[in-house]
């Protein structure tokens, strides 16, 4: 087979999971830079998502690098080490500029160290503003990503003119398995208008590493992700659909009301799934600690299984995205992507 190269065209490449693995063979790298352990406020804290676990899973699967994104915390690290051959410190942080944006976002950054944490996390939740963050960033020559760029909190209503305002200040912009595909071939599109790198990530909060991944050359992580900001890579991606949004969330309910799998107790559970009745839920059995025993319980775990069964909430939850990239489209055409 021939071997392949984006180097001449400067231009990620969609390839599939045997071209990628073809890929590897021939010396590229390849990276999950987005997942969740039980560090997450919204993971449920199973043996699944523990950071060792998920680590030697990244490892068996051939992954060159992985980076565990928890929100706002870097405690993986701190519980596994922050040295492992191909862990890539990372943390996921959450901004909400009222001024350059309107709407909370996302941000991956990677490299950083405890007191660079520390200053983001100043920066994100003090001054909340995505310019003087990411021109820290740059400051520091710390990778970052824009994640899930049309992406915003169940009550809020985005701005998404200002995701193509404050899209040019980063660097990469991200293709997320937890969004459908139309979505994320907006954030393509919006990635070559700007010619910005593209990465895939799974954003995965139930141990589902390594389903969508990036691949790129470089010995070390720093020239493997300047290859992907100089779009010079190729990502084998995965989409939301209702099928797997259903097994997840299967996942998700059984790991709810079984206790007696949990690694500890975690009061502070909380999901934003956009459903206020299930986040109720989610959190009133967090907060029991009784684990799996009663009738009530019991009747709960039922009618919660029986109505995520259906497929309705999953279909609401796919046409809204449906519906956003809807709002999205004209506004990219009219940035000059094409239809």
């Amino acid at each position: 087979m021939k071997t392949m190269s984006t180097g001449d065209r400067r231009d990620p490449v969609k390839v599939s999971r045997d071209l990628a693995q073809t890929l590897i063979y021939e010396g590229w790298q390849s990276a999950d830079l987005h997942v969740h352990t039980h560090h997450s406020y919204d993971v449920i804290p199973t043996p699944q998502v523990d950071p060792l676990t998920l680590y030697f899973k990244a490892r068996r699967l051939g992954l060159a690098f992985v980076a565990f994104t928890d929100h706002d915390t870097m405690a993986a690290y701190d519980q596994i080490g922050w040295t492992r051959e191909g862990l890539i410190p990372a943390v996921e942080v959450k901004i909400l500029d009222p001024r350059n944006v309107g709407h909370t976002i996302h941000v991956n950054v990677y490299t950083l160290d405890r007191k660079q944490f520390r200053k983001i996390r100043e920066i994100a939740g003090e001054a909340r503003d995505i310019v003087l963050l990411t021109d820290y960033l740059k400051s520091e020559n710390l990778p970052f990503v824009f994640n899930h760029p049309f992406w915003h909190e169940p009550e809020e209503t985005p701005d998404l003119q200002a995701v193509l305002d404050v899209a040019p200040l980063f660097p990469v912009l991200e293709y997320n398995m937890g969004r459908i595909g139309r979505l994320n071939a907006q954030a393509i599109k919006l990635a070559g208008v700007l010619r910005k790198g593209i990465v895939a990530a799974t954003d995965s909060h139930v141990g589902g590493i390594g389903r969508a991944f990036t691949l790129a050359r470089g010995k070390t992580f720093k020239e493997f992700f300047d290859r992907i900001a100089a779009r010079d890579s190729v990502y084998c991606p995965d989409d939301l659909n209702l099928k797997r949004l259903k097994e997840e969330t299967a996942v998700r309910i059984r790991a709810l009301f079984d206790k007696n799998v949990w690694l500890y107790p975690k009061a502070s559970l909380r999901m934003d799934t956009g459903n206020a009745l299930l986040d109720g839920i989610i959190r009133r059995v967090a907060r029991d600690q009784a684990g799996g025993h009663g009738l009530s319980r019991l009747l709960m775990r039922k009618a919660v299984e029986a109505v995520s069964g259906t497929g309705i909430p999953g279909s609401l939850y796919i046409r809204s995205q449906n519906h956003l990239a809807d709002r999205i489209r004209p506004l990219l055409e009219s940035a000059g992507a094409p239809a």
